[in-house]
């Protein structure tokens, strides 16, 4: 039986990570969204940062390894983030391992592209209370036991790893 196959059965459960420009608020923005959910899908893009975003932490960017001017060359506009989102994730409700930080940013950029986000951001600790105690102590075992990459898609691939490891019988 193939990983695929495996996890068919699962109910589509999405999970979204940010990286930012550092932490600190209010000057910190997003530079980077990523989401994975449990069929499979993914998607991560970076951000070009609009005029009025130029707080940088050196701190920052040597956790997630993403330059600057990286976001320059390659980021796609707060406007077409935005909409890239809203068209992957529809109305879904969409899980998060930091829910303060990453609503500020996603409302941050949500607000600079002058659109308001279409899908739910929820914590994760929400989820755990769903899954029931043992398997959101084995999803969180898991999740202890995987190293986070830093970089927003692979973040949240591993979440989604760790809940269809957690729900599927060994």
């Amino acid at each position: 039986m193939t990983t695929a196959t495996a996890f068919s059965n699962l109910p589509l459960i999405t999970f979204l990570d940010v990286e930012a420009s550092g932490l600190e608020q209010p000057d910190s923005y997003p530079i980077e969204i990523g989401w994975a959910d449990t069929l499979g899908n993914s998607d991560a893009f970076l951000i070009r940062p609009i005029d009025t975003w130029s707080h940088w932490d050196g701190n920052a960017e040597a956790l997630h390894g993403i330059p600057r001017l990286r976001l320059f060359e390659e980021g796609i506009t707060v406007v077409d983030a935005a909409c890239r989102l809203n068209d992957m994730l529809g109305i879904e409700r969409v899980f998060c391992d930091a829910l303060t930080f990453d609503g500020i940013w996603l409302d941050r950029l949500f607000k600079a592209a002058g659109m308001e986000a279409s899908f739910q951001l929820a914590d994760v600790f929400q989820l755990y209370g769903a899954l029931g105690a043992k398997r959101a102590a084995r999803m969180m075992k898991i999740l202890r036991d995987t190293p986070a990459p830093h970089r927003a898609r692979e973040d949240a691939e591993r979440y989604a790893a760790a809940y269809c490891a957690s729900i599927i019988d060994p």
